[in-house]
């Protein structure tokens, strides 16, 4: 039996998008020269033919353990550092508001979910206050050995995130960690559990593309963040989002209700809440 596909996704990136590099924030918080890690060292290992993610996990094992800069690292020790974030402007306030708004549509009777999907630290993103917020939050994860980060367990790479956006559509992203095939499974358009066109999909860089490119084929939504005042931030938005057409706007990561990219994304809800009502009210053929 076909599902009622009156479920609203609005998908985040984490770093840059909700918060401040959390991974360079973690570097910062054990002094250690994050111009050095990123710049140099990330840098060369990818030139030598490194993923960028799976780079800079390996450089965070390297300097994991006892006498090394991040010392004896564990994953609950990641969650507690991501208690310390704090998060831009309107966040939480705007997950409360979007939800309280698609309640007010009696018509479909709509429901929002909220996802992050993102290159950065799971065990970060799951520790922080606003994670009781999100459904599904799916980021790189390391295995432990001897109570310390030892392993990659997950590389989220940029054109990874796309898997998690088919598994959010099917409905099977709670499975895909234990079950990673069961996104390939054809499932027909009628029975998937979000469609692509009730998705809203935020980030901030080309990391984002391949989800910001599912969005514009599906008639999903996409809109960028970007720091104005962040040096060489504005150009950046521009040639590498805005002028290809990428994204639908480009805004200061702000979500008030009186923020551009708040009232921006309120109005996306809206929008797709309406469409529902326009679909449910419809005669049956």
């Amino acid at each position: 039996m076909p599902v009622s596909q009156n479920i609203i996704a609005v998908i985040f990136d984490f770093d840059d998008t909700l918060t401040d590099d959390a991974t360079t924030k973690l570097l910062e918080s054990k002094q250690i020269d994050t111009n050095k890690f990123w710049r140099e060292e990330t840098t060369a290992l990818t030139k030598d033919g490194w993923d960028p993610a799976l780079a800079y996990l390996r450089l965070l094992i390297d300097y994991t353990g006892e006498g090394k800069p991040l010392g004896k690292l564990s994953n609950a020790d990641l969650r507690a550092f991501g208690a310390t974030l704090d998060f831009y402007p309107g966040i939480p306030e705007v997950f409360d508001d979007l939800t309280k708004q698609v309640q007010e549509h009696d018509a479909s009777r709509p429901s929002i979910e909220f996802f992050i999907i993102s290159g950065g630290l799971e065990e970060v993103m799951r520790g922080t206050k606003i994670a009781k917020f999100f459904k599904g939050i799916y980021g790189s994860r390391f295995a432990e050995k001897d109570g310390s980060i030892a392993h990659v367990m997950n590389s989220v790479t940029f054109t990874e995130k796309t898997k998690y956006i088919f598994a959010i559509n099917k409905g099977v992203d709670h499975m895909i960690r234990r079950e990673p095939f069961i996104v390939n499974q054809k499932v027909d358009h009628a029975d998937r559990r979000i469609p692509i066109e009730n998705m809203i999909y935020i980030g901030d860089g080309l990391t984002d593309v391949p989800c910001f490119s599912v969005m514009a084929q599906f008639k999903g939504q996409a809109f960028g963040v970007f720091n104005p005042e962040r040096e060489g931030s504005p150009k950046k938005a521009w040639e590498q989002l805005i002028a290809p057409r990428r994204v639908a706007t480009m805004n200061s990561p702000r979500y008030g209700s009186k923020d551009d990219l708040g009232a921006i994304l309120r109005a996306a809800v809206r929008q797709i809440c309406l469409r529902l009502d326009t679909r449910a009210r419809a005669p049956l053929q």
